[in-house]
Formats: C-alpha cells, sequence, structure tokens
C-alpha cells in the first residue's frame, strides 16, 4: 500500500502519465472510502477525477510532454508504436 502511494504520488509530482496515475489514485482513495475512513479522501476522489478529465492538456508540463508522443496515447499512435514509412507500406493518416 505505501509503495503504491509512493509510486503514484511521486509520477504526479513528475507529470508522469498523469492519467493513469490519476486513475489509480482515485482507486486506492475509492478503496480507503470502502473501508470506513473518514477524512479528506472524498476531496481527493474529486481532484482525481478533474486530472483524469484533463488528461489530454496535462502533458504540456512535466514528462508527459517528452514519453506521450514517443509512446502515444489513446487519440494518437506514438513513434515507437507506428510502423516506419520506409517500408513501402501506407501510413493511414
Amino acid at each position: 500500500m505505501a509503495i503504491g502511494e509512493v509510486v503514484i504520488g511521486i509520477a504526479l509530482i513528475l507529470g508522469l502519465f498523469t492519467g493513469i496515475m490519476a486513475f489509480l489514485g482515485a482507486v486506492l482513495n475509492f478503496s480507503f472510502v470502502f473501508a470506513g475512513s473518514a477524512g479528506v479522501n472524498p476531496a481527493m476522489i474529486l481532484v482525481s477525477g478533474l486530472l483524469i478529465l484533463a488528461w489530454r492538456n496535462a502533458g504540456w508540463y512535466g514528462l508527459d510532454r517528452f514519453v506521450l508522443p514517443k509512446l502515444g496515447t489513446p487519440w494518437h499512435r506514438g513513434e515507437v508504436f507506428a510502423p516506419s514509412t520506409g517500408s513501402g507500406t501506407r501510413v493511414p493518416t
């Protein structure tokens, strides 16, 4: 549990995989709420929901700016997984 919290926190601070880490943080907060813990967890669920919704724009700051063009996103194939253009096949745009 503690390792997951640390990994999610560091990734969010660095701006790495912001949408995915915000979703995992929301899952973690939901588990705390369903376990009966009272505190700021419902507020953090709302914040992580806003981060998930803003994931497409979250790549302007942080490491997502460099990582997402290489790996890709659900709406755009990255450079790593794109077929090479010199292979004679046409890449649809």
